[in-house]
């Protein structure tokens, strides 16, 4: 059951935009790519918003920037610990790499994994 499941019958539901139309539509990048790319391993992260890695985990030629990737990786993870076991929702404060701090939202998607965004993309 998700997480829509249980607040809305079928019948409820006027109109749903699904995270692989986000991934095409350029919203959120699937971190599901990488792992055939990369030493990073599964994620416990299914997404992250596109806005998030203009954050300064591009490089200059668009491709990720693996090791900030890591690090921030490593950041979502401290505050998903923080998560109460019952709950869909988390926030916490992550550094980027330019240093400066960033509120941080980690939400579950309809597919019961997480996606790591800005306040501004929920």
């Amino acid at each position: 059951m998700t997480l829509t499941d249980q607040f809305f019958k079928p019948e409820d539901v006027i109109y749903t935009y699904t995270s692989n139309q986000a991934v095409e539509d350029g919203i959120l990048f699937d971190l599901d790519l990488l792992v055939k790319q990369s030493p990073l391993g599964k994620f416990v992260f299914q997404y992250i918003t596109t806005n998030l890695l203009a954050k300064g985990y591009w490089n200059q030629d668009q491709t990720i920037n693996i090791a900030n990737l890591r690090d921030l990786i490593e950041q979502s993870l401290r505050v998903f610990r923080k998560k109460p076991a019952d709950d869909y929702f988390v926030s916490g404060i992550i550094e980027l790499p330019s240093g400066s701090k960033q509120k941080i939202f980690i939400a579950q998607n309809e597919l019961g994994r997480y996606t790591v965004m800005l306040p501004e993309d929920y």
